[in-house]
């Protein structure tokens, strides 16, 4: 949910999150994810994978601080875009579908 993109087509949202897990942790099943998810996407899905997602995905993962250090759990009266900014997560891009 603190990754959610507004309009973003089916799978494409889940190779941008692999992306930013394989940019945070360098997880090989994160990094195999991010290269072969997009196998399975159609030629739209793929036009905003690579020109609005990725990018999103890596500039976010670089700049977040580490997502699995945080108590999720403790936070469900935080807002999402509270949770973002104290994390370092910039907005997701909106995609017009």
């Amino acid at each position: 949910m603190v990754l959610e993109s507004k309009g973003c087509p089916g799978g494409a949202g889940e190779v941008a999150v692999k992306w930013f897990e394989a940019v945070q942790t360098g997880l090989p099943m994160c990094i195999l994810g991010a290269m072969f998810g997009p196998a399975r996407l159609n030629t739209r899905k793929l036009y905003v994978l690579t020109t609005d997602l990725i990018p999103w995905a890596v500039r976010s993962g670089s700049n977040a601080s580490c997502i699995l250090n945080f108590y999720y759990e403790k936070r469900w009266e935080q807002t999402v875009e509270s949770l973002r900014n104290e994390i370092g997560i910039l907005p997701p891009p909106v995609i017009g579908v």
